[in-house]
């Protein structure tokens, strides 16, 4: 189960908003579900704040200039009276805006200079400051008996066991495994037994010599062919004497 983090995302104009709506959509995570609120309106978002609840896993992305009589810094200032730790984003068309916002003792994750002409530099802009909020709630998602920690070398990956489809030890070369998920390929340097160790999850089929099978995530075995189709369409050849272990299992 991954983190569920609420976004609000005050932005006055539309087509913008619309954007920002589809930045957050493209953006992969195995760890944090961001749930978008349905409270857009930014001329009634001053008054929704005094009774809203703030958590710390909440996100807000405010346009400063929002063309009223408060400003995106104001509702950020009346975010941060309920709650110090949760992520502020600013949305701004000036750079030197960024200025106000340091010295406003609003703490934000970051701002994102407005460009009507580029989505993708939206994007990077966005993803950026998305996978900055991942490290910033890692304390919350890291807590999930579901997230593993592997070492690749000096660094720490984190996986969300929910997400693996397989892990298995990459043919014709020595000490290197592949972990599939449903969004990414992740190849680590070690030993797959060793791997093996780091998951009690029960889903996880840990039986096998040469793979790690999320038997959750199978949606048809064929046995004719030794195939299994995972959930997302992927497919795997194992051979007739693997489905028959994985069909006992089941």
């Amino acid at each position: 189960m991954t983190l569920r983090s609420k976004v609000y995302i005050i932005e006055d104009n539309y087509e913008y908003r619309k954007k920002i709506l589809q930045s957050l959509s493209d953006y992969q995570s195995n760890f944090v579900d961001f749930d978008i609120s349905s409270m857009d309106n930014h001329l009634l978002f001053l008054n929704y704040l005094q009774t809203l609840s703030i958590s710390d896993t909440d996100i807000f992305i405010f346009d400063i200039d929002l063309k009223t009589t408060f400003t995106g810094i104001d509702l950020a200032k009346e975010v941060r009276k309920k709650n110090d730790n949760c992520s502020i984003i600013f949305l701004t068309s000036l750079e030197d805006k960024a200025i106000s916002i340091i010295n406003s003792d609003i703490f934000p994750i970051g701002y994102i200079v407005k460009d009507c002409f580029s989505a993708k530099n939206l994007n990077s802009s966005m993803h950026k400051l998305l996978t900055k909020i991942e490290h910033h709630l890692k304390e919350f998602w890291t807590d999930n008996p579901d997230i593993v920690t592997l070492k690749s070398g000096a660094e720490n990956i984190y996986i969300n066991c929910k997400s693996i489809l397989f892990i298995e030890s990459i043919k014709g070369v020595r000490g290197q495994i592949l972990i599939k998920t449903v969004s990414e390929d992740i190849i680590l340097t070690g030993n797959i037994g060793k791997i093996k160790k780091l998951l009690p999850q029960p889903y996880l089929m840990t039986s096998l010599l040469s793979y790690i099978i999320n038997l959750s995530a199978i949606t048809s075995l064929d046995r004719a062919s030794g195939i299994i189709t995972f959930s997302n369409g992927q497919q795997l050849h194992v051979g007739i004497s693997i489905i028959d272990k994985i069909k006992k299992v089941l």
